[in-house]
């Protein structure tokens, strides 16, 4: 019986985007988050990792991964209006479903981080925006603002595997794939202006690039931070007050951080 490599890596949040850089053209089958800083891989051959990385190596046995993999992912409701669910799992009776395949990206709605973004774009975006989602992984915030009615939505990343899970969960969702527009750049290279922006990565990424994304929002434009730790807020709060940005939430889910806020006139 053919067998799968499981390998469950402890990476510090900061240093995840460089992990799945590292991961490509790997073989990998699925990936997800376990725990905060958990992150659990089923590839087809031993991973290539420095040796910095702290990992433990499994092997098992192919309908043990199948099903244990599969068992891992659940609907997740947000709120009372959105589920998100894998595309083996049965539809339900939500106002809005998002189908997404847990593989090679982050971003099932089971991490806090998700959870809050998905609930802030919900309580905040309306119909006819434009929508800038800086990090987007499997593409589900995207999505979901293309549910809501999203006028111009980019989706920016630099692992071009984000690229590929965006173009596999827009078809689960029956929407054109014109609906949303990948860009494997940096955030340095977006020129146009959005009314809301959403960031779930971390903190530095955050306190790197928080000016970057004050311009890049019109006024009276949201901006949602996600991925921090609740240890780092006072930093964030600082940053975006010097900024101008005026803070209209915060949530704090097992010490991640999920931070709205405005951008005011000037």
């Amino acid at each position: 019986m053919r067998k799968w490599y499981k390998t469950t890596i402890i990476i510090e949040e900061e240093k995840k985007e460089e992990l799945l850089l590292q991961l490509q053209g790997q073989n990998i089958t699925g990936i997800w988050e376990l725990s905060p800083g958990e992150i659990v891989v089923y590839s087809e051959s031993p991973l290539a990792l420095p040796a910095e990385i702290g990992k433990r190596e499994e092997e098992e046995e192919e309908g043990e991964w199948a099903y244990k993999w599969r068992e891992s992912f659940k609907p997740v409701w947000v709120g009372e209006r959105i589920v998100v669910k894998p595309p083996w799992e049965k539809s339900l009776d939500a106002a809005i479903e998002l189908v997404i395949y847990p593989a090679y990206a982050f971003g099932t709605g089971q991490h806090p981080t998700t959870y809050w973004c998905l609930y802030m774009i919900d309580k905040y975006f309306k119909r006819g925006q434009s929508f800038l989602d800086v990090g987007s992984g499997s593409g589900i915030l995207s999505i979901l603002a293309a549910k809501l009615g999203g006028r111009r939505i980019v989706a920016l990343d630099i692992d071009p595997h984000a690229g590929e899970e965006l173009r596999r969960n827009l078809s689960l969702n029956g929407i054109d794939f014109s609906t949303i527009e990948f860009r494997e750049k940096e955030i340095e290279e977006i020129k146009e202006n959005f009314d809301f922006i959403v960031c779930n990565i971390g903190t530095n990424f955050h306190l790197g690039h928080l000016e970057t994304m004050e311009n890049l929002l019109h006024e009276g434009g949201i901006l949602v931070l996600s991925g921090g730790e609740e240890k780092d807020l006072t930093l964030i709060r600082e940053k975006a007050k010097a900024l101008g940005l005026e803070e209209e939430e915060v949530k704090i889910d097992s010490s991640w951080v999920t931070a709205v806020y405005e951008r005011k006139g000037r």
